[in-house]
């Protein structure tokens, strides 16, 4: 058997990997005694149980260009894509589903500043960037050229059944965890520690799903990201609708947003979000849409209750150098939506920041059924008025109870 090192300077990839095949159906790792260093990603395949000590450290070696932690599943290289970070979509069998993976334990670093820069970003040469999906290299993260660097930590795609627990995801490029196709799923007990930006501190989600990500329990994350904490992506990737989800404690303070749901051509239905303890600067949770779509977006029976939150300043971190910037308000809904059955309660915002609208829902967006209670607001910026509510979406359903703007009660006027 290789020698596993774990002094952080002997690449440890070969001999986790072959303790991985060889391990049955579970391995847990000792300590290392510095940290093990990989330089390509560590495969896990169906009913696999890794665990490690809770603070032991996998670092990610400068230049590897690949994601850490990946499912084993079965590569259709006819099929891969021609560029973007979704090219994995194209590059699996559709029916090669894994099932039962368990991770638990350690600190992932992917050492973000020795990677390549973010695949996602375009510069314009005048020290701005913009959105986009440049032609770029080849850089395999799986030994043989077969996908498109991604910038991800972990990648887990068409996988029925995963647990992801008790772990630091340490300095990513682009987003931590990518899960795509994923179903009956926990994600629990997570600790963000991103501290720089290549080369801007953008587009570094916490937990991303994509479409096709359905029965999932996402609790206790702790930490700012930059970008959404929790991203619910219906037409990103695989595209097809989110549903099932329960998102429960995040607490995270100066913090890009907690949640996003997005919806274009496919839905996202059946989210309880609650619990949510910060500060946000773009928004706290966000009901958007983003691409163009065949009609509207839906988002269907949505809660969002027990939220302590207000704006974030933008730190120097967040400086992304992009023009024409915005920020919006604590609970944002994009146009071209159709909501149906959103309800909002317990939700108490003390503003030392930006007065900026609590609620803000835009023109050209449905909402069938709304639903807010228990919601308070006090506006301590010395900086003008701050509206509980600014809405310019048709509703079809209004219920309204217990709404009071700095100690006064507050009537929608609709």
């Amino acid at each position: 058997m290789l020698t596993l090192y774990g002094d952080g300077i002997h690449d440890d990839t070969r001999a986790l990997q072959e303790r991985i095949d060889g391990a049955g159906c579970e391995l847990a790792l000792p300590a290392p005694k510095v940290r093990y260093r990989i330089s390509a990603p560590l495969e896990l395949p169906s009913r696999f149980r890794l665990t490690l000590p809770r603070f032991a450290e996998i670092w990610l070696a400068p230049g590897s260009n690949c994601v850490m932690l990946k499912n084993k599943t079965q590569i259709d290289h006819a099929n891969r894509g021609s560029g973007g970070i979704f090219d994995y979509v194209n590059a699996f069998s559709p029916d090669a589903f894994c099932e039962d993976i368990e991770v638990s334990g350690g600190i992932w670093n992917a050492n973000n500043l020795g990677q390549a820069p973010n695949p996602m970003l375009i510069p314009l040469g005048d020290g701005n960037y913009t959105w986009g999906a440049a032609p770029k290299p080849r850089l395999s993260d799986a030994g043989d050229g077969s996908y498109d660097y991604t910038g991800f930590i972990f990648l887990f795609y068409a996988v029925r059944g995963l647990r992801l627990s008790s772990m630091t995801l340490k300095d990513p490029v682009t987003f931590a965890v990518m899960l795509d196709r994923v179903s009956d799923f926990t994600v629990d007990h997570i600790t963000f520690d991103f501290n720089y930006g290549n080369p801007r501190a953008c587009n570094m989600d916490g937990i991303h799903l994509n479409g096709g990500c359905c029965r999932g329990y996402i609790a206790d994350l702790k930490g700012a990201c930059f970008d959404d904490l929790v991203a619910l992506n219906a037409d990103e990737g695989i595209g097809s609708p989110i549903h099932d989800i329960v998102i429960r404690g995040i607490h995270a303070e100066d913090c890009h947003s907690a949640v996003r749901l997005l919806s274009a051509n496919h839905a996202v239905r059946n989210v309880h979000i609650s619990d949510v303890f910060g500060t946000f600067f773009q928004y706290a949770i966000g009901l958007t849409r983003f691409y163009e779509s065949k009609d509207r977006g839906l988002l269907e029976n949505i809660t969002l209750e027990n939220l302590f939150v207000s704006k974030a300043p933008k730190l120097p971190v967040y400086n992304h150098n992009f023009p024409g910037e915005w920020q919006y308000a604590v609970i944002h809904a994009d146009s071209r939506l159709s909501i149906r059955n959103l309800r909002i309660s317990n939700l108490h915002r003390r503003e030392q920041v930006t007065p900026l609208p609590t609620l803000y829902f835009s023109s050209d967006t449905v909402i069938e059924r709304l639903f807010l209670e228990n919601i308070t607001t006090e506006n301590l910026t010395g900086g003008g008025t701050m509206p509980l509510l600014e809405n310019h979406a048709e509703l079809r359903g209004f219920h309204a109870a217990a709404l009071y703007e700095d100690g006064k009660p507050f009537i929608p006027a609709l």
